[in-house]
């Protein structure tokens, strides 16, 4: 096991993600960039690494600190991109 804060402990993702997931990892993408921009009012995060089990909200604000500011049609194939991984993964 690694001591890294940023890797997940268990993923407690919704499966099948509707609308309201897809809003939640573009909310966490989101506050990812406000805390990336000092000028910027902090993000629930601000305090600490996002918490160790995965959810969709979570898995947009590492992936916009990865990433930064993006168009939305990025940030739409990188969810898309996700829930494919996760059935996969889930198949397997």
């Amino acid at each position: 096991m690694t001591d890294d804060p940023t890797i997940p402990i268990g993923d407690i993702r919704q499966e099948d993600p509707g609308s309201d997931r897809q809003g939640a990892f573009k909310r966490g993408w989101t506050a990812a960039v406000k805390d990336l921009d000092d000028s910027k009012e902090s993000s629930k995060y601000t305090e600490g690494p996002p918490p160790e089990e995965l959810t969709w909200d979570n898995l947009g604000y590492r992936l916009g600190s990865l990433f930064g500011e993006t168009d939305d049609d990025l940030r739409q194939k990188l969810f898309e991109w996700c829930v494919t991984k996760q059935k996969r993964e889930q198949e397997s």
